[in-house]
């Protein structure tokens, strides 16, 4: 549902962004479900991180788009950089942040280029159910957090209720997100998550359904996790 990272970004979804890179803060355009989702994202990261504040920690939002959720983190006091492949993404964030009087690091680059940073927490939200190696992603995390860093993702779990629910209504249907931007595919399930993160050196694993209700445009924490969920992983 946003800009996404990573060289194996597929050309159609970029080109889905490219069109509508002037709609990132229009909270009742193609991205208000993802303004909405803040509020749940936010709520989610303050409870599980161990530092409980946000203030003056680094934190990389890896798939940044327009800087939906990079502003928010700012606002809380972190010390925010934001990539994306996507150019004219980074320039509407960029332009936005300024507007805002916001310090945000934006930089058009992707994860691999960025080893040279530490940080304390690692964002990356609608991401990994666009790339082809999320081993990449994960690898390359633990060797930039910090220890006992914490990763915070959300994705789509890759059930018959999310091709139903996340392609066939949220695409077609309602309309919540581009036709296209989805390929059941590549979305994810749990515990297939759970073991490339535990394999690549990270602990404490944790998972929470999260529920969307496009009716209402509102996000909400669930028991089930058969669409959406959320999840954190601490590095040993």
């Amino acid at each position: 549902m946003k800009s996404k990272n990573f060289k194996s970004t597929p050309n159609e979804t970029s080109r889905i962004f490219d069109k509508l890179s002037d709609e990132w803060w229009d909270e009742n355009g193609s991205f208000k479900a993802l303004h909405s989702f803040n509020l749940v994202r936010l709520e989610f990261l303050k409870k599980n991180n161990r530092n409980q504040s946000l203030n003056g920690l680094s934190i990389l939002d890896v798939g940044c788009g327009g800087g939906i959720l990079c502003e928010p983190l700012s606002r809380l006091g972190a010390k925010v950089t934001g990539i994306d492949t996507n150019e004219k993404a980074i320039k509407v964030a960029k332009e936005h942040a300024r507007i805002k009087n916001l310090k945000i690091n934006y930089i058009n680059t992707d994860l691999s280029k960025v080893k040279k940073y530490s940080f304390d927490i690692i964002t990356c939200m609608e991401v990994l159910e666009h790339v082809e190696n999320i081993n990449q992603i994960i690898s390359i995390s633990n060797d930039i957090l910090k220890k006992n860093g914490i990763f915070f993702g959300s994705t789509i779990n890759k059930t018959l209720t999310s091709y139903l629910l996340a392609i066939l209504f949220a695409e077609n249907v309602f309309q919540i997100v581009p036709r296209g931007t989805h390929e059941w595919k590549k979305f994810l399930k749990p515990n297939f998550v759970k073991k490339k993160f535990l394999k690549n050196g990270f602990s404490d694993f944790q998972i929470q359904g999260v529920n969307y209700n496009p009716f209402k445009n509102k996000w909400s924490f669930s028991a089930s996790t058969f669409i959406n969920y959320m999840f954190f992983a601490i590095k040993s």
